[in-house]
């Protein structure tokens, strides 16, 4: 599994500033779907009152972005910092 942990402020709702302390990915390569066109990826954190938070992320590669349930742009933008660094995705020119 690979994984990073840093710590990033997000916003939940349109107001409240939260921080995502810890934050880490990591992939479920396992999952049964096509590797050439979806990456799975779980994500986990601890918000200010340091309780755990954690989901998973689904990134469609031909659509180049991310699907299902909309997630806070902080936590997306920090995940495909991830798949970059992973190599999984190539930065955009």
């Amino acid at each position: 599994m690979a994984a990073i942990q840093e710590t990033r402020s997000a916003t939940v709702g349109d107001t409240t500033p939260v921080t995502m302390r810890k934050l880490s990915f990591g992939f479920f390569d396992d999952s049964g779907q096509p590797r050439e066109s979806r990456i799975l990826m779980f994500y986990s954190f601890e918000n200010d009152e340091r309780l755990a938070r954690s989901g998973i992320l689904h990134y469609h590669l031909g659509e180049r972005r991310f699907v299902g349930p909309r997630h806070d742009s902080e936590l997306t933008e920090a995940a495909l910092a991830f798949l970059e660094k992973s190599g999984r995705l190539q930065p955009e020119s």
